[in-house]
């Protein structure tokens, strides 16, 4: 079976925004630009000591640690799980494609994005038992999800929904390849969809 992520970039408040736009993403907005997939964490880790001298020992390897798991280790079908703390809810999904940078998103704290199809279903964590509660608590922004807590979760959400989504109308792929409409700016992109439509119907 799958692996399962959490991704939790700024605390949960980013919730909505990976629903919304179908993704799941890091900031690291001034360390992002410069990382690319296959990177060593000993090669991240120098690179983030260039990039911020002033930080601790600790923080550099904390934080090229994150990045290096979110581009080389998540792979496409992982699950991934995101949390609210706001909503107490859980939403659960699976990763589509690779890692890219996406500098219009910096300025949202989502610089390094995963394509995701979500379901549609949250899960209440009052819902879970304690020992799935307590292991979902951690405050890494990327973790494992331990296995017995993955099973929880994954029996709270109907797989017929996202066994559909998996395999997205053209319009809807395209939508996804996008990263919705903030990437929609070219011409070119909204002429492809306005033919891709048009050949649909």
């Amino acid at each position: 079976m799958s692996t399962m992520w959490m991704i939790r970039a700024e605390g949960g408040s980013l919730y909505d925004d990976f629903r919304e736009r179908g993704i799941a993403a890091i900031g690291w907005t001034n360390f992002a630009p410069h990382v690319k997939a296959g990177m060593t964490r000993e090669e991240l880790i120098t690179l983030y000591q260039s990039i911020e001298p002033g930080a601790k020992v600790k923080t550099a390897i904390s934080g090229a640690s994150q990045v290096w798991r979110f581009m080389n280790e998540i792979k496409v079908d992982d699950w991934v799980v995101t949390y609210s703390p706001a909503n107490r809810t859980y939403l659960i999904g699976k990763v589509t494609g690779d890692a890219q940078y996406h500098p219009e998103l910096a300025d949202f704290g989502m610089t390094l994005a995963r394509p995701v199809v979500w379901t549609d279903k949250e899960v209440e964590r009052d819902s879970l038992s304690d020992p799935s509660k307590n292991s979902l608590g951690s405050t890494l922004t990327i973790f494992v999800v331990a296995e017995f807590a993955m099973q929880e979760l994954l029996g709270e959400v109907p797989m017929a929904p996202l066994a559909n989504k998996a395999a997205p109308s053209t319009v809807q792929a395209v939508w996804n390849s996008q990263l919705r409409c903030e990437i929609w700016c070219a011409p070119w992109a909204e002429k492809r969809i306005f033919e891709v439509r048009l050949r649909l119907t």
